[in-house]
């Protein structure tokens, strides 16, 4: 298994930090978030280290789509919450967090929601510089 002997995701799952599993699989774990934005605000977490989703190999990411149904299906049953929020924050320089990226390792977030303007709230401040057409175009 690839890991980094500095990541704290890596020593959670090595079992060297003290965490709260809620689910795992062959290649990711669940654990609860230590900084929840909600009841059961959960992080999927692949047990080979990259530094985020793009990097991710086609095996690591088979495990993650299973386990991210299982801790839904958890918590729908245990906390009820009215919908979820399923976030992977990405940023290739950590220091400059413009995607937020705290911990350079590929993780998922799974926040609960309970009430529409309680816990994580989605705000945007659109800034754009592009209509679709030239996005488009630049795409192709």
């Amino acid at each position: 298994m690839q890991t980094n002997l500095n990541c704290l995701f890596c020593k959670i799952i090595k079992r060297e930090e003290a965490s709260f599993i809620i689910a795992e699989n062959k290649g990711a774990i669940a654990i609860l978030d230590k900084f929840s934005e909600s009841d059961g605000h959960t992080l999927l977490i692949t047990k080979k280290h990259f530094p985020h989703i793009a990097e991710t190999d086609e095996e690591s990411w088979k495990h993650l789509l299973p386990l991210t149904k299982e801790v839904i299906k958890k918590l729908k049953l245990s906390l009820q919450p009215e919908g979820f929020n399923i976030i992977s924050n990405m940023n290739e320089d950590v220091e400059k967090k413009i995607a937020y990226q705290s911990i350079p390792h590929l993780h998922i977030h799974i926040i609960p929601k309970y009430k529409k303007d309680e816990g994580f709230i989605w705000t945007t401040r659109p800034k754009l510089r592009y209509n679709l057409e030239q996005i488009v175009k630049k795409l192709k």
